[in-house]
């Protein structure tokens, strides 16, 4: 299955997050609060931010941040 930025998703997609390509202090926040290689998550919104919803976490994701992040549908 291809792997494609988060930010290209749609609202209410079911994805599996598959690769973080950002700076290592990002990736670090990120696995902090729930997002990691190999969790399913459900897309919130796409808007100017990513709404990600990790078990009974959401996370505000920036655009930028967001096109590093990449992703399997599910």
């Amino acid at each position: 299955m291809e792997m494609k930025p988060i930010n290209s998703t749609k609202k209410g997609e079911r994805i599996a997050v598959k690769c973080m390509q950002c700076s290592h202090e990002d990736t670090c926040l990120l696995q902090d609060l729930g997002c990691f290689e190999g969790v399913i998550g459900e897309v919130l919104s796409n808007n100017s931010r990513v709404i990600l919803k990790i078990g009974d976490t959401r996370l505000a994701i920036s655009e930028s941040l967001a096109n590093t992040i990449l992703i399997t549908p599910q």
